[in-house]
């Protein structure tokens, strides 16, 4: 059930395109600010911390506890951000179920793991749930053996322990699998069906997924390549439809074969494809001229005409307008390939319009 990959960047890439990403920073604000607040209720409580070094880590975990949750209000965080962050509230956890004076009070901390839990399985990798699960269990069976050396009541203990660990087992090990679901169908309802390449609407969230993951690379550069087959319509006249699908496979297929790991490459149209990826140089001439060539020896009678253009990575320009106007770019020097005969590269600087101040 639990996959070594990291929902991270492509979640947080859903969570914005279909404008959530706020709605998400306030709520999760709200609810880390309101855990924050219970070590400092439990230091009123008779059942809370009894000592002076318990009473002081109280008011640390509280006082961190706000500064994570105002991470959130302030802007979305980086997955290493995020990481950290659910790390540390693990931590913290630990800390003040452990600290509290009442063992049964503390185990029913516990519960807080599995919410925390929730949130490591929709965001990240199957391990950090693990380990969130390994903390989680060994506080609940330190708080448990605390308990039954006190009052030896072990039927009261047991049946907080199954509450703790059914919690822990079925809020975040459910949601780790509703996302692997979610992530698989994604993928299948987002493909185009006949070249297995990603449709339009897939190809915009991937490329937000790609640049929030490379928006602050420095020395790289965001590069889009369009891509037309000449005499396309030659095949479907004279070879009919059937032959006309097999060559776009071929050019799908082609394509993934000559295109780098993280390149986003979606078929937008009947015979036209675009790629975004990131390169050393805003110039990929060397890429254009390999998918040129791969595509020339598909067995069918096409060629490609091959527009491309690219600008620096910037995170203030890294917005849904600048992937717009860098494929409007790189289209109309693809025109100007396919006017000077087809079957060749054009590369075009790209131009992108800053705010104003």
């Amino acid at each position: 059930m639990v996959k070594e990959t990291d929902h991270y960047d492509w979640v947080s890439a859903y969570l914005k395109g279909r404008g959530l990403q706020t709605i998400w920073q306030r709520a999760t604000f709200a609810f880390t600010a309101s855990q924050a607040a219970l070590p400092l209720l439990m230091l009123w409580s008779p059942t809370g911390p009894n000592n002076a070094a318990s009473r002081a880590a109280s008011i640390a975990i509280a006082v961190l506890g706000f500064a994570g949750a105002t991470l959130w209000l302030v802007h979305w965080p980086t997955r290493r951000q995020s990481i950290l962050f659910s790390l540390g509230a693990t931590a913290a956890i630990a800390a003040m179920c452990l600290g509290l004076s009442n063992p049964y009070t503390g185990l029913m901390g516990c519960t807080m793991f599995a919410m925390l839990g929730g949130f490591i399985a929709y965001f990240h990798a199957g391990y950090y749930v693990l380990a969130n699960f390994a903390v989680a269990t060994a506080c609940a069976l330190t708080l448990a053996h605390r308990f039954i050396v006190i009052t030896g009541d072990v039927a009261a203990i047991t049946a907080g322990l199954i509450i703790v660990m059914a919690l822990n087992i079925g809020v975040p090990f459910g949601i780790e699998s509703v996302v692997q679901t979610l992530r698989s169908d994604l993928r299948t309802s987002d493909r185009d069906a006949l070249t297995g390449l990603r449709n339009r609407r897939s190809f915009y969230e991937a490329v937000h997924e790609l640049l929030t993951l490379h928006g602050r690379s420095a020395g790289k550069y965001l590069v889009t390549t369009v891509i037309d087959l000449d005499n396309f319509k030659k095949v479907n006249d004279t070879q009919g439809h059937a032959a006309g699908d097999q060559a776009l496979v071929a050019v799908g297929a082609a394509l993934e074969e000559n295109c780098g790991p993280s390149a986003v490459i979606g078929r937008v149209g009947g015979e036209e494809f675009v790629v975004v990826d990131t390169d050393t140089t805003p110039n990929p001439t060397t890429m254009a001229e390999r998918l040129r060539q791969a595509i020339a020896e598909v067995p069918f009678p096409i060629t490609a005409s091959i527009g491309t253009s690219g600008i620096a990575l910037d995170a203030s320009l890294a917005d849904a307008q600048l992937i717009e106007d860098l494929i409007s770019t790189s289209d109309a020097a693809m025109y100007e390939a396919k006017r000077a005969g087809g079957n060749q590269v054009c590369h075009y600087p790209a131009f992108v319009r800053r705010a104003a101040g």
